[in-house]
């Protein structure tokens, strides 16, 4: 019966299994991440692609293998071929979807579609309804489900690698897991059909319903349309996926700088100070890393807020700011601690390079002259403390009530001491 295979054929059916294994492989590992309705629709795409791709592979492979006699189908045998490779598609894809999988259910999974291929692959090649019954080889039939197993599992296993994939390389992963997938699935239909002859002379029966010029290439055409389309949702569901992800990044970024930011000044808040002083002691060398924290408090701001709105409060305190802002090197943290107070954390706080800002905090700290009076005080770490909470706090509480205004200039001291620092208010 056989003469020759049509070589424009067989690469016709190899093109649609590629394509319908990498679309399938892709809906496939979008089912882990995927809830509810979503996921009910990745499924159901997926074990559509999937079967009805595996299923047009037969069957324009079948047309692949020229007969002397005009070939057809029997309808409803080979809507159930269709129907066998869909369903089993779709439980292997609803099972290797889940979040956790052992064993087991991969296992399962791996002979529900083995069994969907074998079956959809034999129903198909009987609905042509031959006049004399098939003859089979044991050899190539046992050889043809073992490679419908293997192909099955390998497909599985490489869907479920995928499942934890992102980016351009899971898309190269997918498409050498598609070829592969191919090879395997028409390496076990070829090898059906030589399991599944029928003798010399035998012909379709008469009042078969479905041409066979219809399932050669019209048939691969449909499918490879079908799959294309699939393959541009595939396309912009990744795009998708990669700016929602990007998106993710800014809101969260945005989210971060929120919550170290003060709003009305724009400078980093007290969480913001908090953190950085964490982030300095777990660096481990107090020499080292040794550091001054000068505290700034508004004295009369309850006299410069009254009766104005938080708008105007907010418009206020940013004014004040800005000519603490401006002595401020870069490396210096300035942050709003409080409505009416503010921090300055001075690496290196004995280097010369901070003498002005020194000179700037003395000359007006305590100044009543000015319409902003300043109440000043200071800490360093580690003489003072080595834990967030003493620092600010020595910074901030007086050791002598008596003295107003006096400022260290650290820059001027030999030996640091805790007395030595303590500035007093």
């Amino acid at each position: 019966m056989i003469a020759a295979y049509d070589l424009p054929l067989v690469m016709s059916s190899f093109l649609v299994a590629v394509l319908a294994a990498y679309a399938a492989l892709y809906f496939g590992a979008r089912l882990v991440s995927s809830k509810g309705v979503e996921r009910w629709r990745w499924l159901v795409s997926g074990a559509l692609l999937m079967g009805t791709g595996v299923w047009t592979m037969h069957f324009v492979g079948m047309r692949a293998m020229p007969m002397k006699m005009a070939m057809s189908f029997d309808i409803p045998m080979t809507l159930v071929s269709w129907f066998a490779a869909v369903l089993a598609s779709g439980i292997a894809l609803h099972i290797i979807g889940r979040k956790h999988l052992g064993s087991v259910l991969f296992i399962g999974a791996t002979l529900s579609m083995a069994s969907g291929i074998a079956i959809m692959h034999y129903l198909g090649m009987y609905a042509m309804r031959m006049s004399a019954p098939p003859e089979f080889n044991t050899g190539f039939l046992v050889l043809s489900i073992a490679i419908a197993v293997i192909a099955s599992g390998s497909a599985l296993a490489l869907c479920r690698k995928l499942q934890g994939m992102e980016g351009s390389s899971a898309l190269v992963v997918q498409f050498i897991a598609a070829l592969v997938m191919a090879a395997a699935i028409c390496g076990m239909h070829y090898t059906g059909m030589m399991a599944m002859t029928f003798p010399e002379g035998a012909v379709p029966a008469i009042d078969n319903g479905l041409r066979g010029s219809w399932m050669g290439i019209p048939l691969a055409i449909f499918c490879m349309a079908l799959l294309s389309v699939a393959l541009v949702v595939t396309a912009l569901d990744v795009r998708y996926r990669r700016e929602l992800a990007e998106r993710k990044v800014e809101d969260d970024k945005r989210v971060a700088e929120l919550a170290y930011s003060d709003s009305a000044t724009g400078l980093p808040n007290r969480s913001a100070l908090e953190q950085r002083m964490l982030d300095i002691f777990a660096l481990g060398d107090a020499r080292k890393n040794a550091f001054a924290l000068v505290y700034m408090e508004i004295a009369n701001f309850r006299e410069l807020s009254s009766g104005k709105d938080s708008e105007s409060v907010n418009l206020l305190v940013s004014k004040i700011s800005e000519p603490l802002r401006k002595q401020m090197s870069k490396d210096v943290l300035l942050a709003r601690y409080s409505p009416n107070s503010f921090f300055a954390l001075v690496p290196e706080h004995e280097s010369a390079r901070h003498a002005p800002m020194y000179q700037w905090i003395r000359e007006h700290a305590g100044t009543t002259s000015m319409p902003v009076l300043w109440r000043t005080g200071q800490s360093v770490y580690p003489v003072t403390g080595n834990s967030t909470r003493k620092l600010i706090r020595a910074a901030i509480l007086p050791r002598d009530p008596g003295e107003v205004g006096r400022f260290t200039d650290m820059t001027r001291e030999t030996e640091l001491t805790g007395a030595d620092l303590a500035l007093n208010s």
